[in-house]
């Protein structure tokens, strides 16, 4: 009886053991486990105040360089979106938001006419290439007073326009010319009409920039003509 409880107590004793072992040393499975566990994951910042960081924190990892690399990757995106965007550059070229066209004087709206105009000639022309001197040429003739003049007197024939146009365009007629201009004489009736039809390009550009697109389409397709001739 006594030898069979000193079996029982040796057996006990060598279990208590052994379960003292396992739960005081690791075994080196789980301390392998435990090393690889330790260095995928890397410590949450104690500032995480939202699940986006704690999200984009447990995908990058320790690295960092993922998510990184695709954050960059859609801002670059968004960024070449935005300046592919055509009604950014019109943006960009137009006179600030608050700017009034309607109290704004008739010579300051032909001055951003005539430059509109004047863009869309030589946009016009620059292709096929050719002589400088020979492009010179052919803007000039296209932007000179006389020529829209003429295109002027076409365009108001053909051209519906509202009641509030054709009060830009007699602001434009009575613009004041400058003293080069005026003498000019007989041509002084030309450069009315060329100061008239460029204040309402100015106009309209700062206004309504589908209707002025509608206007230089008409335009575009009146030089077609003439330059087939």
């Amino acid at each position: 009886m006594m030898q069979s409880s000193f079996v029982a107590f040796c057996h006990f004793s060598w279990l208590c053991s052994k379960q003292h072992e396992m739960y005081s040393y690791p075994r080196p499975e789980m301390m392998s486990r435990r090393h690889l566990i330790g260095r995928s994951l890397a410590p949450l910042p104690s500032s995480c105040r939202d699940l986006s960081t704690v999200i984009t924190h447990a995908a990058v990892g320790s690295s960092g360089e993922g998510t990184s690399t695709e954050m960059g990757n859609n801002t670059q995106h968004n960024s070449s979106e935005q300046n592919d965007d055509p009604s950014m550059f019109l943006e960009l070229m137009s006179p600030i938001a608050s700017a009034k066209p309607d109290q704004m004087s008739a010579s300051s709206l032909a001055y951003l006419g005539d430059v509109l105009f004047e863009l869309f000639v030589r946009s016009r022309y620059v292709w096929p290439s050719r002589r400088m001197s020979d492009l010179q040429d052919k803007v000039v003739s296209v932007v000179r007073a006389e020529a829209q003049s003429i295109m002027l007197q076409k365009f108001v024939e053909m051209f519906p326009l509202t009641p509030t146009e054709q009060s830009v365009l007699a602001r434009g007629r009575n613009a004041n010319l400058t003293a080069s201009k005026k003498s000019k004489g007989a041509n002084a009736s030309a450069y009315q009409d060329s100061s008239a039809f460029e204040a309402l390009l100015g106009y309209t550009y700062i206004c309504d920039k589908p209707r002025f697109s509608e206007m230089i389409s008409w335009m575009k397709k009146e030089l077609d003509e003439l330059d087939a001739v």
